[in-house]
């Protein structure tokens, strides 16, 4: 079998049962090509105490213990073939840096068993990235691509990559009485950067040098420059000087040779001149550095939070108070942040985002500096783990939920967990190395990394907790389909006047206008509920597959109700294009009935592919949104 064959088998080892179809739009190939790794796969299985079982309009399934794959599956998990968009873009990026000569599209193309096609849109991503670090990919007619970057530039790239893929994933570790930066996550085609042993040893040669000398510096630049110090050490290892003239001629003070022979003791090496006149600009910057931690103190910070935010608990306010401390350093330090969930949290936990929006206002009307949307969603997701804290309903199932991301990933597919089944309980939320430390009591282990564990119910979830991913789940809890029904705050806003179908207009502004319209002239807006609906949508746009929400201030509000809005055709609201809308006009709604509206509102988007906005009247879609299926 190929790689390809391999990421089929392991699809299927992580489910109770798919179909080709869903296995092929999870690859992104086509029914055919997996067909013929399912060929394979049957043909690899035989004479072992695993099979293949294909059976038409119901699936394709591993019969068998599971458990015993590990004696058959010999290729090596690390070499996994990157299967979703994310994960290509990653891939291409570090391929594309650590490729010192020509590349074609044709190559990244065989070596991630996608289309042509598919990797021209993920390649618009990758550019878009390099555009981002001013780095352009050249073209020669005849040879192929290259990136235009001098050697010395690419530990430079490597870490702002590391920072902008895997910057929430740093855990700080006690190991005998000392705290160890570790970062987590990191894909195999990316370690050629990052030596885990390596970098444990470098953190207890740095943490030894900074409190011998009582250096302070921020965990953010702690963080860069160990990761500095690293990517040294192993191109020293491999031979891989920088030039002697591609940097600046600097020797290390008299305070930095305690630490410098410690590195080359340590790794039997000896560094250059040039290099250390690299870790001497890190130093160097320090007194800047402390300058930006004044700026950031958690106390202003956690003041803030207990002002504009629900959370009260003084717990809750500490975790999040820090993380935006983290934040603003990587701001003001100019760091990239990327957040591949920013879209499903702005879905998923709308009144939390909402709230992040009026914090991030504050914060940036305080540090005078710009906060990018996906640093709002990963305060939103600090904001609704607490918000999933106070819901009391029942729970029938205890859960482990184990994850090598970062804390901030852990909250949200726990929160999700918890919002898509409320029978189910987080016990713990563990890393691979904590797990393999604990005694497991609860029912059932969810995890994002493929561990085996032959005495556990055992699950392997996606960290977005994707479709197959709650089927998995939902098969497991043995519940069949119940029907779903609104809820009485949801159900009470809907108003016939106030559905509006097959209305033709071109812009966003065009339909929040003639929605505000008439929200006031039937007596449930006042003036001003037009402008501040489009105000919300400057901060960050409300659409998502291919649903807008848009909302006012609810000071323009006179009496709560939802209007509903079924474009003749989509039009664009920022990156989406959207075809349904409701306006969101309430008004002294508690957080527990906005809770309550807004899960029926999901529900509602998350049934879209049925068709029931698309094809109803005024009458049936009335019915439909008071009353559920």
């Amino acid at each position: 079998m190929d790689k390809r064959d391999y990421e089929v088998f392991d699809i299927l080892l992580k489910s109770n049962r798919l179909t080709i179809t869903q296995i092929s739009k999870h690859m992104q190939l086509s029914n055919k090509t997996v067909s013929k790794s399912l060929d394979k796969i049957e043909e690899f299985l035989e004479g072992s105490e695993l099979s293949l079982s294909r059976k038409p309009k119901i699936g394709v399934s591993i019969i068998g213990d599971k458990t015993t794959f590990n004696r058959l599956y010999t290729h090596p998990t690390e070499q996994k073939v990157p299967s979703t968009k994310e994960e290509r873009v990653q891939y291409l990026c570090f391929n594309i840096l650590n490729n010192q000569g020509y590349f074609t599209l044709a190559q990244l193309s065989d070596a991630l068993f996608v289309s042509k096609t598919t990797l021209e849109k993920d390649m618009i991503q990758v550019y878009e990235i390099f555009d981002h670090f001013h780095l352009a990919i050249e073209k020669i007619p005849g040879k192929g691509s290259f990136l235009n970057i001098m050697e010395y530039e690419r530990r430079r790239v490597a870490l702002d990559l590391i920072h902008y893929f895997w910057g929430q994933n740093w855990q700080i570790i006690n190991q005998d009485g000392q705290f160890l930066h570790l970062i987590e996550g990191i894909p195999k085609f990316a370690q050629v950067f990052v030596n885990v042993d390596y970098l444990k040893q470098i953190n207890l040669i740095l943490q030894d040098f900074t409190s011998s000398n009582k250096i302070k510096m921020s965990d953010l630049n702690y963080q860069s420059l160990i990761l500095h110090l690293l990517i040294t050490v192993e191109r020293i290892k491999d031979n891989q000087l920088i030039g002697e003239l591609q940097a600046p001629d600097r020797q290390a003070n008299a305070l930095l040779e305690s630490l410098i022979l410690d590195l080359e003791k340590t790794f039997d090496i000896q560094i250059p001149e040039i290099e250390i006149g690299y870790i001497q600009i890190y130093f160097d910057q320090l007194n800047q550095v402390s300058t930006n931690e004044a700026a950031t103190e958690e106390r202003i910070i956690s003041e803030m939070i207990f002002e504009y935010t629900l959370l009260d608990d003084p717990t809750a306010v500490n975790a999040l108070a820090r993380h935006i401390k983290f934040a603003l350093e990587r701001i003001l330090n100019k760091l990239p942040v990327n957040n591949p969930y920013t879209r499903d949290i702005k879905k998923n936990f709308p009144l939390s985002f909402d709230e992040a929006l009026t914090l991030k206002r504050k914060l940036e009307k305080q540090y005078n500096l710009f906060i990018p949307e996906d640093e709002v969603a990963y305060m939103a997701v600090h904001l609704q783990a607490y918000r999933e804290q106070l819901r009391t309903a029942e729970t029938k199932v205890e859960v482990l939920l184990v994850c090598s991301s970062g804390k901030g990933t852990s909250q949200l597919l726990a929160a999700r967990i918890k919002r898509s089944f409320p029978e189910i309980s987080i016990n713990r939320i563990l890393s691979v190395q904590e797990l393999y430390q604990a005694k497991i009591t609860e029912d059932l282990v969810l995890s994002t990394v493929n561990i085996s564990l032959p005495a556990e119910n055992l699950l392997i979830v996606s960290p977005i907790l994707s479709q197959v991913d709650r089927q998995q789940i939902q098969y497991y809890l043995q519940e069949g389909q119940k029907e779903r029904l609104r809820n009485f705050e949801f159900s009470r806003l809907i108003k016939k006047e106030l559905i509006f179908l097959d209305q033709a207009y071109q812009t966003l502004e065009e339909a929040i206008s003639f929605m505000g319209e008439e929200l006031i002239k039937k007596g449930y807006g006042k003036a001003g509920i037009i402008e501040s609906a489009k105000e919300r949508e400057h901060f960050s746009y409300t659409s998502f597959d291919k649903f807008a929400t848009p909302h006012a201030n609810p000071r323009y509000v006179k009496k709560s109700a939802i209007c509903f809005l079924r474009l003749k055709n989509e039009i664009s609201w920022g990156s989406t294009q959207v075809r349904f809308v409701f306006f969101l006009c309430v008004k002294d709604e508690d957080p527990q009935q906005l809770e309550k509206i807004f899960d029926s509102l999901l529900t509602i988007i998350d049934e879209n592919e049925k068709g029931y906005l698309l094809k109803g009247d005024a009458q049936q879609i009335l019915d439909y949104l008071k009353e559920g299926l």
